[in-house]
């Protein structure tokens, strides 16, 4: 992967970023005493600072529960909320750490797309390739465009 990309796909560290209590409600527009609960509850968690006193979370939890709410307004119950937004959560986890394991190169062109995933197994002399063309994607074997 060519060091721009690099650094383009770095260049928010999401896992650095943390919120006060205040920011998650005004954010997702759950309240702060339902926070609370939730945390209570375990449904999320946050960070213990030094005060002991203020709750901070991260970026991730700020998106568990905006997920959790959404499930919520189309109905679930809390509990039901909770499991499909870890759900989500563990789909959206693997796919990141494939894309982490495996994201060689992206080329972007018009209305087509390439990613190089990286050498093909069977055969690690070829990549595979993910094409975009329009509003589907292929795949195919070719030499790295390294």
């Amino acid at each position: 992967m060519n060091e721009d990309l690099k650094t383009l796909l770095k260049k928010i560290p999401m896992e650095t970023l943390i919120f006060g209590i205040g920011d998650v409600a005004e954010a997702t527009g759950v309240s702060q005493s339902q926070i609370r609960y939730w945390e209570r509850k375990g449904y999320i968690h946050s960070q213990a600072l030094a005060d002991g006193h203020n709750r901070k979370f991260s970026y991730e939890t700020l998106l568990t529960v905006q997920q959790i709410k959404a499930y919520l307004d189309d109905g679930y119950t809390l509990v039901g909320a909770v499991k499909l937004a870890q759900r989500r959560h563990n789909y959206l986890e693997t796919l990141r750490s494939f894309f982490e394991d495996r994201f060689e190169e992206l080329t972007i062109e018009e209305d087509t797309a390439e990613i190089d995933l990286g050498p093909f197994n069977p055969t690690p002399d070829q990549h595979l390739f993910a094409n975009k063309v329009g509003e589907h994607w292929e795949f195919r074997l070719g030499e790295a465009t390294n």
